[in-house]
Parts: structure tokens; C-alpha cells; sequence
């Protein structure tokens, strides 16, 4: 399951192959311009429900990817990760604060103007008690901040009370809420309040979402407008969950673009335009709260060991993908921590075994271990929703059970598991966890400090060298500090902590159009639909 989905520029070019459909000269007033669909319709596909649109509480990857065409983020990066101008001009950053300069001219969906007191009131709401975002510890380490907003100078600067030294690389994952949005915050569930370059006009739950274009949008990376030839009046997106439907409605014309995976991924490569990238990576997370066995670091590596994480990644992935080596996975990746997988213990079914009978767990006249007259057992928890799951929890739990361990599985939807891992302690491994981050800051406290309802560290994880070594990567802004992030990565890996599984690789298809994807949707201002 995929918990945040921050959408960044990954400026890289898709020319799709210019097919005529339907989609791209729907609606009234559609025509041609020189070469160009002239107000026509963009069609894609989010994969589930987005649910909720409040860009202030959602961590849905679908919500993320329509409020992309509604909303701008606070800074924007590039496909290598660095800040690129967007409603941000400049910044000027420390260890502990950030001050950015914001664009001038830049309007909310409703008129009014984005300012820094605008932005300063958005990020302050973070930290509202009574508001309970998810963002808090992803876009800023804590509610231990403060917002200063010079709307003369045009500038607003953060501070926090802790530093970060990727504070500005994490306000990529804000977007900025305006106008009605920012006064009346409970009005953001069915409804777009933002200053991006398309509206929300419509929304059918379950079916499709319909947005359409501001004119006056001039503020996109790299000051890119909407007014230009080929830009989409509309952008509809469809919810489709089947790879099936969606190759099918690919090749019907139905749609412009959407992503598939999986067999039918075969038969659409090479008759039309494939862009591939990686998508966020799913994890093993044990859970380390008195009582459960993954508080025993001997079961965790045994668990671990156990193993074989290569079958496991090529059935999740569909032979897609690699084993997993990160915690991070959305990109563009800040850091290259690919150094950090040495630490991961390695997959070795006899050690295993050994060192649980070392530990004193001893396998029963039933095959299951017992240590002390209580038996190992495990309740195993899955999102359903997540492509293979089913089939990947079985090599999950067919090598546990050849271990010596009672497992229980339980398989949920997205809602129920979410709300099941975060706000409960009724499991004891969630082995296909995916939380698409981009940022190592961005993981900590999902890996340290308190657990629900102060924080998100819902494993109950306790690493001191990791700990002591955020501590000191937090002290050095940007890349310089990665060195330090790899090795704190590679200190929970040694105690299986966190024990990644899967990377996998995802195809994004189109016809009709040209484009750019920014995280795993079009970029908003580069598409342009074709007329042949």
C-alpha cells in the first residue's frame, strides 16, 4: 500500500505516438491549430478512488496524482532533485530554516492572491492539534516550527525548531491551499481550492473526476504557461483498476494515457509510446511493541533470513522490478543510498533456524517453535488493493511456516489496513508496506519516535545508531549529508527493522498527445494534444 505519493518533476520528455482518437478533440469548441487539438479533452486513469481531496490530510498516491492538476507545490524539483523555479523563485536555506521568495502575480483558482501570508497560514495549520495531518513529519520534522510571512518582500521563512537539513527538498510534497480552501479547510473534501493550472468542475466518486483549465496559469516550473497551443480545456480522469480495461481503452482510444502493468504491459510495448519508471517500494516492517516477537532482533534477522527475497520481488513485481534496496522509491532521489542494502541480513534458511534454536525457540512435536511455553506466531498483515499481493503473502508465509512459526494471515482493503497498521496493535508483520518515500528525513519518523496518536513510528522501532546518526545527517543541508543518511538507512537494515522487498517499474502509456511525467502522471503544463 502506498501512503504518499509527492509528485515531483521528472522532466523527461514523452513524444507519444500521435494517433487520432477521440479523446483529443472532445468537447464544445474543440478544433484544430496548426498541427494541435484546439480546447480538446485529455483523458487518463487513476488506479483507485482518491477519496478525500484535502491536500492537507490525504497520503493517497490517486488523490496525489489529480490534486497535481490543481494544485502548485510550495518548491519544485527537477528529475535530479534539485529546486527548480515555480510559484518559488529562490530560497535562501540553513540547517534550521528556509526562506523563500514566492513568485509575483500568482492567483488561487477563486481569484485572490497567493502570498506569503497565504503559504504561512497553510503551513501553520499543520500544526493545529485539532487538524491531525499525516503531512506533519513528511513535509516538516515536527510541529516544533515557526512561519515568519513579508508579504512587501514577498518572502516567507520557516524555521524549525530542530534542523533539517532537507527541509527545502520537503516542501515539494506541500501544496499550497488558497482562496476559500485555506478559510474553510473542511470544504477541501469533495473540492479543489489551489492555484495550479486546472479546477476541479465535477467529481462522480468511483467513476470519473473532470477538471478544467485556468487561462491566466503562468507560474508552472520554469514559469510554463497553459494558454499554448494543444493545452487540454479539460482533464478527465477515470477510475480504472484493471491493467486489462485499461490496455483495452488505450487501444480503443478511449484514453490518452494511463498505466499498465503486467501482461498486458507486453502488448501494448511498441505500438505505442511506453515511459518506465520506478515506483515507490514495498517493505517488511515488524512490528517491536512489548509483546509481539519482532520485539526479538534474533527473530527479526531470523524472519528475515528466511526469506528468499528475490522470488518475492519477481511475483509482486511481476518479473517488472528488482529486490528492494531502499526505503525510498518515489523519484527523483535526493540521495543515492543504494550502499545502505549491505546491511540487510542475507537470505539463509539454515542460519535462521539456527539462531532461533540458539535463542531457545525449539520446534514442537506440531513443527512450531515455542520458547519459555509460549508458541512463535505471527499475525501477517495485507493490503489486498496492491497488485500480487495475495501471491506474495503466500511465499511470505510458506517460509516462515518451513521455519517453525504459527502464521495467521489477514488480508484487508487500503481503508481497513491503513487505519488497521497505524491506529492498532493487533499485528505482528506487515511484509508488503509501501511507503513511497523520497526523502531519508522523510522516513524518520516512521521509523523513530512516538507512535500514534503524537507520531507515526507504528512499529515501535527503537534504533539508537539510527537515531544518533539522524542526528547528525539533519546538521548538514543537501547532498553533502547523504553519506550520513546511507548509513543510518543501513543501520535499521542491520537489525530488520525495516527489511526492503520490492522495487518495482512502471510502464505509462499514451496516444494522441505529448508530454512530460512528473512523478506518475503527466506533467500538468507540458501536455499538448495531437490533431494526427
Amino acid at each position: 500500500m502506498r501512503l504518499h505519493g509527492s509528485k515531483t518533476a521528472m522532466l523527461c520528455v514523452i513524444a507519444l505516438a500521435a494517433t487520432a482518437c477521440s479523446t483529443g478533440a472532445s468537447g464544445p469548441g474543440a478544433g484544430k491549430q496548426g498541427g494541435y487539438v484546439r480546447n480538446g479533452t485529455f483523458t487518463s486513469t487513476l488506479s483507485q478512488d482518491p477519496g478525500k481531496l484535502d491536500p492537507y490530510h490525504t497520503v493517497v498516491a490517486a488523490a496525489n496524482n489529480l490534486l497535481s492538476f490543481a494544485y502548485d507545490p510550495l518548491v519544485t524539483l527537477d528529475d535530479k532533485g534539485n529546486p527548480t523555479p515555480g510559484i518559488t523563485t529562490k530560497w535562501d536555506v540553513t540547517p534550521s530554516s528556509v526562506t523563500l521568495t514566492l513568485r509575483k502575480g500568482v492567483t488561487c483558482s477563486d481569484g485572490s492572491a497567493v502570498t506569503p501570508s497565504v503559504v504561512s497560514k497553510d503551513l501553520d495549520y499543520l500544526k493545529d492539534p485539532k487538524a491531525s495531518s499525516p503531512l506533519l513529519g513528511i513535509v516538516l520534522p515536527g510541529p516544533d516550527f515557526t512561519t515568519k510571512a513579508d508579504d512587501a518582500a514577498g518572502t516567507v521563512t520557516i524555521t524549525t525548531g530542530k534542523p533539517d537539513g532537507l527541509l527545502l527538498q520537503s516542501l515539494a510534497a506541500f501544496y499550497v491551499v488558497c482562496g476559500s480552501g485555506t478559510a474553510d479547510p473542511s470544504a477541501l473534501s469533495r473540492t479543489t481550492s489551489g492555484s495550479g493550472p486546472y479546477k476541479l468542475t465535477e467529481a462522480v466518486p468511483g467513476d470519473h473526476y473532470t477538471l478544467v483549465r485556468r487561462d491566466e496559469y503562468a507560474w508552472g516550473p520554469g514559469g510554463a504557461r497553459i494558454d499554448v497551443p494543444g493545452a487540454p480545456q479539460k482533464i478527465v480522469l477515470k477510475i480504472v483498476n484493471n491493467d486489462t480495461t485499461a490496455a483495452n481503452l488505450l487501444t480503443s482510444g478511449t484514453l490518452n494515457g494511463a498505466i499498465v502493468n503486467g501482461p498486458d504491459r507486453e502488448r501494448l510495448a511498441g505500438s505505442m509510446k511506453e515511459y518506465r519508471f520506478e515506483d515507490g517500494g514495498t517493505l517488511a516492517v515488524f512490528n517491536q511493541h512489548p509483546g509481539h516477537p519482532g520485539a526479538d532482533v534474533v527473530v527479526r534477522k531470523a524472519l528475515t533470513q528466511a526469506l528468499d527475497r528475490k522470488q518475492i520481488a519477481d511475483v509482486l513485481t511481476d518479473r517488472q522490478g528488482k529486490v528492494g534496496n531502499t526505503t525510498m522509491g518515489v523519484p527523483p532521489q535526493i540521495c543515492d543510498d543504494s550502499d545502505a542494502a549491505a546491511g540487510i541480513p542475507t537470505s539463509d534458511h539454515a542460519a535462521a533456524a539456527a539462531a532461533l534454536d540458539e535463542a531457545g525457540w525449539r520446534k514442537g512435536a506440531d513443527g512450531i517453535r515455542s520458547k519459555g511455553g509460549k508458541r512463535l506466531r505471527l499475525t501477517a498483515m495485507y493490503s489486498s488493493d496492491r497488485p500480487n499481493a495475495s501471491a506474495g503473502m503466500e511465499l511470505f508465509s510458506a517460509a516462515w511456516k518451513k521455519l517453525g512459526v504459527d502464521v495467521k494471515v489477514k488480508s484487508l482493503n487500503s481503508a481497513a489496513f491503513l487505519k488497521a497498521v497505524f491506529q492498532s496493535d493487533n499485528w505482528d508483520v506487515v511484509p508488503e508496506i509501501n511507503l513511497a518515500t523520497q526523502l531519508p528525513s522523510q522516513s524518520v519518523s516512521f521509523f523513530s519516535g512516538p507512535g500514534a496518536p503524537k507520531g507515526s513510528n507504528f512499529a515501535g522501532i527503537h534504533n539508537t545508531a539510527y537515531e544518533r546518526l539522524v542526528a547528525q545527517a539533519v546538521q548538514t543541508p543537501g547532498r553533502p549529508g547523504c553519506r550520513l543518511w546511507t548509513e543510518a538507512e543501513k543501520a535499521l537494515f542491520a537489525r530488520a527493522d525495516v527489511v526492503p522487498i520490492a522495487q518495482r517499474y512502471v510502464s505509462y502509456f499514451g496516444r494522441g498527445a505529448t508530454f512530460e511525467i512528473s512523478g506518475e502522471m503527466p506533467l500538468p503544463t507540458s501536455i499538448r494534444l495531437r490533431a494526427n
